[in-house]
This record gives structure tokens, sequence and C-alpha cells, in this order.
């Protein structure tokens, strides 16, 4: 390739700008806001110490076959 080459892009057919706007007044499906998931306890981490209590981590533990 030359240097004085100049990137010209190839023309297309379809319009970049259809009028689509997101927010209240969008014109098509959108699933609704979910709640977020609440615990009733905290979660587990891998590295905290196993609940069953033998002073293992969890990953090592109980959470070896989860």
């Amino acid at each position: 390739m030359s240097q004085n080459t100049t990137y010209v892009p190839s023309p297309h057919s379809h319009d970049h700008d259809d009028g689509h706007v997101h927010g209240p007044g969008c014109s098509h499906h959108h699933h609704p806001a979910h709640d977020p998931y609440v615990r009733a306890e905290p979660k587990v981490g891998r590295n905290d110490p196993c609940l069953c209590g033998s002073g293992k981590k969890f990953k090592k533990c109980c959470g070896e076959s989860a």
C-alpha cells in the first residue's frame, strides 16, 4: 500500500438514523425491571470458613461438590 492512499469507507444501503430513541417513549417492548434478590443470610464466600465447623475453607469442604 502506498503512503498516499486515502481510506474511503464503502457505501452501504441501510440507514443508521432510524429515529429510534430508548427511553419513556420507546416504541418496542422492554422487560420490566426486577426487584433485587435479597438473601435471608449473608452469602458464604469460597474463602470463608465452612459453615459445618470443620475449620476448613468452604471451597475445600462442603463447597467442593457445589
